[in-house]
């Protein structure tokens, strides 16, 4: 039998300090044959000329004006011709046979829609620090369906779904539409619980791409001094409107809700440390302790600690030295020691 077409899609805006390496991981794929399609969303560095020193190996494909990057992910998937399209990031970087095993795993599973691996994580300059690790509800788990998948986000937040690593059949993207960019950085995330719905997920449980962190990317940004919810919580909460809370059971509801209070309580950290005590008291003040005490997945005797030095922190003039400790514990510039 013909080995099936791969397409990987490339979207990439101004990203010229760590293309080239992506692009030789995946160019330097096992796997043939290949599709290799680079979306430049109308850089204004050096990308176009990276992109196109790789000559016939890349189809290079320039934006007119910049589209955002879901508009651009979308023009890139529907060029594909291959049966199975990945969408790559243009700053992490590809195991050589990462393509090889996740095609061999949808062929082994026809009735899965998409399959996802894990990732190490590395630094700036390429050095590993550190490997995602599953919770233990899903160690013997290759294949999720959509509510399997809802009860596992909803308690442990999207620590499963790893974008970067994702190989979906191309009638399935057809099937389910174009990715939303109204959920902004949750944008995938909302495909892949779409993908979901759809049919069935597998999970390769297989570190097969090295995820970059600590380079100012797009996820650093949007995580770093954050005052706002995360959108996460907009997403699922239109997940359980649309599926039904009476469909959860009460321990993932009561592990999403102390996330969300959780989730506040960071809100108000970036806020104190930006010196707007103010908002950080209002807050707050919408953070109960009971709602951090109903389950285990967070650390609830820490952050009940944190709620309340927070609550008398913030009846006080702001003191510069306890929002530079805030900083340096929540925010760090640089990775833990591998």
């Amino acid at each position: 039998m013909t080995p099936a077409l791969v397409t990987v899609v490339v979207p990439v805006y101004n990203g010229a300090a760590y293309l080239r390496p992506a692009l030789d991981s995946i160019v330097g794929q096992r796997y043939r044959p290949l599709e290799i399609i680079v979306l430049d969303d109308a850089s204004t560095d050096e990308t176009p000329s990276i992109a196109g020193s790789f000559g016939d190996r890349v189809r290079v494909i320039r934006q007119a004006r910049n589209l955002g990057q879901f508009a651009n992910v979308n023009a890139g998937i529907a060029l594909a011709r291959g049966e199975f399209v990945a969408v790559f990031h243009a700053d992490d970087l590809y195991d050589a046979d990462i393509l090889e095993r996740e095609v061999a795993f949808l062929s082994e599973h026809p009735k899965v829609t998409a399959v996802f691996c894990l990732d190490k994580f590395i630094d700036a300059a390429g050095r590993e620090y550190g490997r995602l690790a599953l919770p233990p509800e899903l160690c013997d788990t290759t294949v999720l369906d959509y509510p399997r998948l809802l009860e596992v986000l909803l308690r442990r937040k999207n620590r499963v779904l790893r974008a970067p690593g994702a190989l979906v059949r191309r009638e399935v993207y057809h099937a389910v539409g174009v990715f939303d960019p109204h959920y902004r950085i949750a944008s995938d995330l909302e495909m892949w619980l779409r993908i979901a719905r759809h049919g069935p997920i597998g999970l390769l449980h297989e570190h097969l791409f090295s995820y970059r962190h600590f380079h100012g990317n797009l996820s650093h940004h949007y995580r770093h001094l954050r005052t706002s919810p995360d959108v996460f919580f907009e997403l699922m909460d239109d997940q359980l409107a649309a599926w039904g809370r009476t469909r959860v059971s009460a321990g993932a509801l009561a592990a999403y809700e102390a996330h969300r209070a959780e989730e506040l309580l960071m809100n108000a950290v970036s806020q104190y440390i930006a010196g707007d005590v103010a908002s950080a008291r209002r807050t707050l003040d919408k953070v109960r302790v009971t709602t951090l005490w109903q389950t285990d997945a967070v650390q609830r005797a820490r952050l009940t600690i944190l709620l309340v030095g927070l609550r008398g922190l913030v009846h006080l003039p702001r003191v510069a030295l306890v929002a530079d400790a805030f900083s340096r514990r929540w925010y760090p510039n640089a990775p833990p020691a591998a």
